[in-house]
């Protein structure tokens, strides 16, 4: 592990998130940083003089309160993350082991991005938001030395331009919803890889996807599940499922938007559980990310 970024390991491997946050009143980076805890009215404060004419000295004032702690720590931990990686990459003249360090780093912030996706915490989000911004400094930065790695999957835009017209969707959404269908059986994961159950849901032209995804439940739960996917895009209706051509049935064939309407009406009452799980897979995919 890269101690630069011990914090976010500590905080999602070690302890939690929520072990940070009752740091607030003594936490040593906002300590680090000018900040002293003000006991009286329950926040923190920095004041910082920003201009001395001699006469009136001028002081600007900075408090940090404790329902915006987390948010703030995680900006500064950021700062001296970047910071950081910048100097060990200028300080280094040799390509090779500048791509090495650097692949290193984006594996370990992969490997943290992992996890986070197995977490249940209301500032779950917050975190992942903070180590896709990490990705995103250091790719801006430094573009020609990683042309392309794996991590940089989790950087979908909400202004990405797909087939189904998705909601903001974080990278993490499509991972757990590929692990929801393996885990109820809906696919069949050894036969569907990951990345092509995601470019199904986020592709502008699925249609055109070489590898399409095989249903290996039967159509009662296959359209159920589709069914249930609804909330999470614009337009996943009955006809752009058709449309797209990149769902097969189990039988290997073009998953048709009548067959989900015949599925519902047939397995009204014949898939009770696959329903309930199903539910309480897509009630938490809700909670996580449609806020």
């Amino acid at each position: 592990m890269n101690p630069l970024l011990s914090f976010y390991f500590d905080m999602l491997f070690v302890n939690s998130i929520q072990s940070v946050k009752n740091t607030f009143n003594a936490n040593s980076t906002l300590q680090k940083n000018g900040y002293s805890y003000i006991q009286e009215y329950g926040y923190c404060m920095k004041d910082e003089m920003v201009e001395d004419n001699g006469i009136n000295p001028i002081f600007v004032i900075d408090i940090i309160r404790k329902e915006d702690f987390l948010d703030n720590l995680m900006t500064f931990e950021n700062k001296f993350i970047y910071k950081n990686i910048e100097s060990e990459i200028l300080k280094e003249p040799g390509v090779v082991n500048n791509v090495a360090y650097l692949k290193g780093i984006y594996d370990e912030i992969e490997l943290l991005l992992k996890r986070v996706i197995k977490l249940e915490d209301a500032d779950i989000n917050l975190v992942e938001k903070k180590l896709i911004e990490i990705i995103i400094l250091i790719k801006d930065r430094f573009p020609n030395l990683i042309e392309y790695h794996n991590v940089f999957k989790y950087l979908i835009k909400e202004t990405d331009i797909t087939f189904f017209r998705n909601k903001d969707l974080k990278y993490s959404f499509y991972i757990g919803l590929y692990e929801m269908a393996y885990a109820l059986d809906i696919i069949d994961d050894s036969e569907i890889k990951e990345i092509d159950f995601i470019s199904a849901f986020t592709s502008p032209n699925p249609e055109l996807l070489e590898n399409k995804i095989r249903f290996f439940c039967n159509n009662y739960v296959a359209g159920y599940f589709l069914e249930s996917l609804k909330p999470f895009f614009y337009e996943f209706n009955h006809t752009k499922v058709e449309l797209s051509k990149v769902f097969l049935n189990k039988q290997n064939k073009p998953f048709k938007g009548n067959d989900i309407y015949v599925s519902l009406s047939r397995g009204k009452d014949k898939i009770n559980i696959e329903k309930s799980r199903i539910d309480k897979y897509i009630s938490n995919l809700k909670e996580k990310y449609l806020k």
